[in-house]
């Protein structure tokens, strides 16, 4: 018999059995065969092919279901351990990188093995985290069938759910092939169940998305008026699709970003999405964002909470998760989220940004640089971006010349940086006027909210007087 110590958990390799401490952890076979892969051969890159044909062995599998796995396994090592042991090579694979040692000998039980106190932070892997983790693999088809409004009247077949189940996945993605390869197979959902509003509702939340990250070859208003046409076909087939109906509120909102009272008729038809179907993620959501954008911060991190627990795979809706409790203080639960952001998507730009924002309130400087720099190298264009957060970093270590240079950087790139975060890299230089000027360029309802919010706006926000208050 092999078995596999790492931290405080043993692999029994024989029985696919993880326990910690000694107390078996409930998880699925596969997760389990997943990460006997990993440690098998620790430090090694693990190409996701090589993965997927040996855990799988039986025949095709979509890549979505090893990242169900990856995603599983760090949550529930996460739980117990404070150690990140497995890492994403983008493109390539997965590698176990915590010290692992092989013994051909049963580990002797702990004494003083007990279930162990889960952090408060990440509130939802608690005791139930292998439940949901199985919850999600097993009967993934049932959960995503409840969570997106779909009627119950449609008649779906097998080949119909399977499809939306992947495409479901590479829409919660959010990066440009995630969603392009959605649109493929939302489109054939509507191939195997043409009168199913699912597919048609499902082709208007990936269009909208195309629109809101500027994806694809389209302009964003061809996308806008395609999410459009699917939303009202979906409708025609299920006047009841609450999916179709936060579509439509999306896309309003995607108009009426200036001002919070111009969201009206957005929130509208978002509150009757999650009155529709109140186990909709992405209603739930897009309805949080929208109360971001008008200022309530409490109402919008509940909603991002609720949605984040009906659909824990979305990249989208985690992140937006940490910006809500970064902006609402909770800056110990934002570092959480950011980092469990990065573990579905480790390209995510905002998930640094917040990451790093969160480390900075809590007074941790060094890490928050490292953060900021990893904006930098993992996304190019963001460069400009990650410089104008470094900026007051390197004032607040008195290192002024760098400040001075990394200010510089950021304002010969305009298009790329958010103004709000300018005027805080001139206000650490000392430059108050620039810093005021570059506040006054702030016109977005979201920028807004961070300004009467973000702790790094203090100073500027009595500076700038009663136009910047808090949006009602």
């Amino acid at each position: 018999m092999s078995f596999y110590l790492f931290g405080p958990f043993q692999l029994d390799a024989e029985r696919l059995l993880l326990l910690d401490r000694g107390q078996p952890i409930a998880l699925g076979p596969k997760v389990v065969e997943t990460l006997l892969a990993l440690v098998e051969r620790p430090g090694e890159v693990f190409a996701k092919n090589a993965l997927l044909e040996r855990i799988w062995p039986e025949g095709y599998v979509d890549e979505a279901n090893l990242a169900q796995n990856i995603y599983v396994l760090r949550k529930t090592l996460r739980t117990r351990w404070d150690a990140e042991a497995i890492e994403t090579i983008p493109r390539r694979g997965y590698r176990f990188v915590a010290p692992v040692v092989r013994s051909e000998e049963a580990p002797l039980p702990s004494a003083t093995a007990r279930p162990h106190a889960h952090s408060p932070a990440v509130y939802r892997w608690s005791a139930m985290a292998a439940s949901v983790a199985l919850a999600l693999i097993g009967a993934l088809s049932l959960t995503i069938a409840l969570s997106h409004g779909v009627s119950a009247r449609a008649t779906r077949s097998a080949e119909g759910t399977r499809l939306y189940e992947i495409g479901r996945y590479y829409w919660n993605l959010r990066t440009r092939d995630g969603i392009g390869k959605s649109l493929q197979y939302f489109a054939r959902v509507i191939d195997a169940d043409p009168r199913d509003a699912r597919g048609y509702a499902a082709l208007a939340s990936a269009n909208a998305m195309m629109a809101d990250y500027g994806y694809g070859v389209a302009s964003p208003r061809v996308y806008g008026e395609r999410a459009s046409a699917y939303a009202h076909k979906a409708l025609t087939l299920d006047p009841n699709c609450g999916e179709a109906y936060a579509v439509l509120g999306v896309l309003k909102e995607q108009k009426k970003m200036g001002a919070p009272r111009q969201l009206d008729p957005a929130l509208r038809d978002l509150r009757r999405a999650v009155a529709l179907d109140p186990t909709s993620g992405p209603a739930h959501e897009w309805y949080g964002v929208a109360l971001l954008n008008t200022g309530n911060v409490p109402a919008a991190y509940r909603e991002l909470r609720t949605a984040a627990q009906l659909d824990p795979l979305s990249v989208a809706t985690t992140a937006w998760l940490g910006s809500a409790a970064y902006l609402a203080g909770r800056y110990t639960d934002a570092l959480a989220y950011a980092r469990e952001t990065l573990d579905l998507s480790p390209q995510r730009s905002d998930a640094y940004e917040i990451l790093g924002l969160s480390y900075e309130a809590l007074g941790d400087r060094s890490d928050a640089t490292k953060a900021f720099e990893q904006l930098g190298r993992t996304c190019p264009k963001c460069r400009p971006q990650a410089a104008v957060l470094l900026a007051p970093l390197d004032a607040g270590a008195h290192r002024i010349a760098a400040a001075q240079a990394e200010v510089a950087l950021a304002i010969s790139h305009p298009e790329e940086v958010a103004p709000e975060d300018v005027a805080v890299a001139f206000a650490s230089i000392g430059r108050r006027a620039a810093a005021l000027s570059w506040l006054r360029r702030s016109n977005t309802a979201f920028a807004a909210t961070e300004i009467a919010n973000d702790p790094r706006f203090s100073s500027l926000r009595r500076a700038a007087g009663i136009g910047l208050q808090k949006p009602a």
